[in-house]
């Protein structure tokens, strides 16, 4: 059946073939051809089941490989980090370091056997959704590359990790601490969730110098106090009311001042700072447009961030000023600005896992299969992704459609086009029938 899709897609998910025992490959090979096969489909297990026409297997097994099988899904992903770090080496690296990045998205699912399934308050602002949305609340984190495509610099997300957030209606994950004389059982927070995975990135990465972008939710001394003690900086927006505070002045000398000793410098209110200190011209790409912004700098203390100060960066907007912070001082107001925005990039990676890789289409029972449906998902998008890069000129990848250069859309197409001319190219008038019955069959469940 290799002969039936292109090679590159082949090689690379031949990569993973030790991880697995022999059966149990079959099924991994299948789950990653499949994503393209289905086409706009969902990706459950019943549809990739009947797509994959070149393995002979019933639907169950196809499930136990989910819940059942022995493979670990850490050393899949240790290997898929390992695949992109050597086919793309220095363009992973974002202003001299890797950048990772996280964020959260909203699968609906309904309540009854599944685990962790509650009522979550919806900030997409879908006046559908009423608010809120019942389902499962999933943590995402990966990586960012600049990557040279056909002469333009192309940002690209690698979606790597995911973790599913424990609410406290349905929790599904604990924490046991320890104190002076007993356990202490909790249950995880959103952070306790969300953390880890840039902690696994920041590992699988050795420990290299490390930054990640975030959203201004994350802009909390929850997830910047972990950050820095393990070493990686942090690139995110602040509120619009943010406060900073001065270094603290220098105690007088001679007889001391009654009261309170004061812990704090002059306070700013960081919006504020645009009339306050002079205004500087910088030139930045934003969304692979080139524009010019009037921006204020200054490094400040912020609230419960103790161990460092951070540099803010306020940008003059028509409606009121973006805030934006870093707790890397190296940084420049242009650098900052544009990490920052290459968030736009992993909100469409969100949406090509969930149109496309079917992320939200599992439907077990049991946190095992759905945290190994998720996974495969995940790398299935990263294979292709590695293999568009690969192919972006063959001849297979060729189409007169108006799609993008990164779309999966086209993937798709091209690997069905290429996958049917292949079986046509078999089922020919001068091919052996007798040799090869299943070959009507085969192209009936690729169609259909």
């Amino acid at each position: 059946m290799d002969t039936l899709f292109p090679s590159t897609i082949i090689a690379y998910i031949a990569v993973f073939k030790p991880l697995f025992p022999a059966n149990n490959f079959l099924y991994f090979r299948s789950f990653m051809l499949a994503y393209m096969l289905i086409g706009k489909s969902r990706k459950c297990v019943t549809n990739i089941a009947k797509s994959c026409f070149y393995l002979d297997r019933h639907i169950s097994s196809m499930e136990r490989f989910l819940s059942q099988y022995q493979w670990d899904m850490s050393q899949v992903k240790r290997t898929l980090f390992q695949l992109i770090k050597d086919r793309l080496g220095e363009e992973l690296l974002v202003c001299g370091a890797y950048l990772a990045w996280v964020d959260t998205t909203m699968i609906s699912k309904v309540k009854g056997k599944m685990p962790a399934v509650q009522r979550w308050h919806n900030h997409s602002g879908n006046s559908d959704n009423e608010g809120y949305i019942i389902g499962h609340h999933w943590a995402i984190a990966g990586l960012v590359s600049n990557v040279m495509l056909k002469g333009t610099l192309t940002t690209i997300c690698w979606p790597l990790l995911t973790s599913l957030i424990s609410g406290h209606l349905n929790p599904l994950g604990f924490i046991a601490t320890k104190d002076a004389k007993n356990y202490r059982v909790e249950v995880m927070t959103f952070w306790d969730a969300v953390c880890p995975l840039v902690a696994q990135i920041h590992h699988l990465a050795e420990r290299v110098h490390m930054r990640v972008v975030a959203d201004a939710y994350f802009a909390k001394a929850s997830f910047i106090n972990p950050m820095l003690c393990m070493g990686v900086d942090v690139i995110t927006r602040m509120r619009k009311d943010a406060v900073g505070w001065d270094d603290l002045p220098p105690t007088p000398i001679g007889k001391k001042k009654r009261g309170r000793t004061q812990v704090r410098g002059n306070e700013w209110k960081l919006s504020k700072l645009l009339y306050v200190l002079p205004q500087e011209i910088v030139n930045v790409i934003i969304y692979g447009k080139e524009c010019n912004l009037c921006v204020v700098i200054k490094d400040v203390w912020i609230r419960d961030v103790c161990s460092q100060k951070v540099r803010v960066v306020i940008i003059k907007n028509a409606k009121e000023p973006v805030i934006l912070l870093s707790t890397d001082l190296t940084l420049s107001a242009a650098q900052i600005i544009y990490i920052y925005a290459l968030r736009f990039n992993l909100e469409l990676a969100i949406r090509d896992l969930k149109q496309h890789f079917g992320i939200g289409d599992y439907q077990c029972h049991a946190s095992l299969p759905i945290n190994r449906f998720v996974g495969l998902s995940l790398i299935g998008f990263c294979l292709w992704r590695l293999s568009l890069i690969t192919d972006i000129e063959a001849p297979w990848l060729q189409s007169d459609d108006q799609t993008s250069t990164l779309s999966f859309t086209k993937i798709s197409r091209a690997v069905r086009r290429f996958a049917l001319q292949e079986i046509f190219h078999k089922s020919a008038s001068n091919a052996d029938f007798n040799k090869d019955t299943s070959i009507p069959k085969e192209m009936l469940r690729l169609v259909i």
